[in-house]
């Protein structure tokens, strides 16, 4: 059971529909433009947890922003249930964005000379919520996440996914519908990056929040219950796992979709965390790296490698 399940009556708003329609975003930089997203059409329900993959470039991260009001589209309209987005002012947005959606980076966004506790705090004095709510949700808001022990520590006194953990109850503070993530499970072991995989999706299917979450990572894949493919700033398709798997094989090509196997993904994952294994001993006989930090890396990968094989073969792979 996760522990986001024990603590009732913390996330009492529902998700709400998050639309984005003909979506095209053009960065300019004096004479040159790049078109990021080419008309892109996505549509995500409340209760379920979706994924967005893609290589690097796709689109992914401006996907991401425009749908959480953290940028403006150039063309297209976005939607939050039946509010329109995409036409608020900044002043408008800001508020939206406070009250409505929580957000959850690659890189942990905490204020480090600020304790767990003062960070989470942050965005409820933001919404000056009274002390006496706000001082009782914080706490129960770690809880939730399984750091109420560390209510004091700072975030240099947290290990990466204790920090990331924090991360995600100050995105939760003002128990926003919407919960977007953008690679939260990136440098990660595999203990850690489950935990956040579990919380994210027992905020779907528990407490009925609408989450996206873009990855690399097929941990958090396989959980989903929609995957959306990405690239070069248009969809390639949506799919469950499953269909994923079985858009495209090596053996047996159904159509060259441009979707990659699931259990390719998690074959190459494989085969990056090999090479790095190898690269760990070619350092470590050539005295580039002590005992110390080459047993902890080791550690690591060792860990990661379990966690792939074991995802390949339970996917038939």
């Amino acid at each position: 059971m996760s522990s986001l399940e024990v603590i009732s009556g913390l996330f009492a708003r529902k998700g709400v529909r998050v639309r984005g329609e003909r979506l095209i975003k053009v960065y300019r930089n004096g004479p040159l433009e790049v078109q990021a997203l080419r008309g892109v059409t996505v549509d995500f329900d409340p209760g379920k947890m979706y994924v967005v993959m893609g290589p690097s470039g796709s689109g992914k991260t401006t996907l991401m922003n425009l749908l959480g009001g953290v940028d403006k589209p150039t063309g297209g309209l976005v939607f939050h249930g039946s509010k329109r987005i995409d036409t608020m002012s900044d002043t408008e947005l800001d508020d939206h964005r406070l009250d409505y959606v929580g957000f959850v980076f690659q890189t942990i966004n905490l204020i480090p000379t600020l304790t767990a506790k003062d960070n989470v705090e942050l965005p409820l004095l933001f919404k000056k919520v009274p002390k006496n709510v706000r001082e009782n949700r914080v706490i129960r808001l770690l809880e939730a996440v399984g750091l109420g022990d560390k209510a004091t520590y700072k975030p240099g006194e947290l290990s990466g996914g204790e920090q990331q953990r924090v991360a995600i109850a100050v995105a939760l503070a003002n128990d926003p519908p919407i919960l977007i993530a953008d690679e939260p499970t990136a440098e990660l072991d595999y203990e850690n990056a489950k935990k956040i995989i579990d919380t994210l999706h027992s905020l779907a299917l528990q407490h009925g929040k609408t989450v996206i979450v873009t990855t690399h990572d097929p941990r958090v894949a396989v959980r989903a219950d929609r995957i959306i493919r990405l690239e070069d700033g248009v969809t390639k398709g949506e799919y469950t796992p499953v269909e994923l798997e079985e858009a495209y094989t090596p053996t047996k090509p159904k159509e060259d979709t441009g979707v990659y196997s699931l259990a390719n993904i998690v074959r190459a994952r494989l085969a990056r965390v090999n090479e790095e294994i190898e690269e760990l001993q070619r350092k470590m006989k050539r005295g580039e790296m002590g005992i110390e930090e080459a047993f902890d890396r080791y550690q690591d990968l060792s860990k990661q490698k379990r966690a792939l094989e074991d995802l390949l073969a339970s996917i038939g792979g």
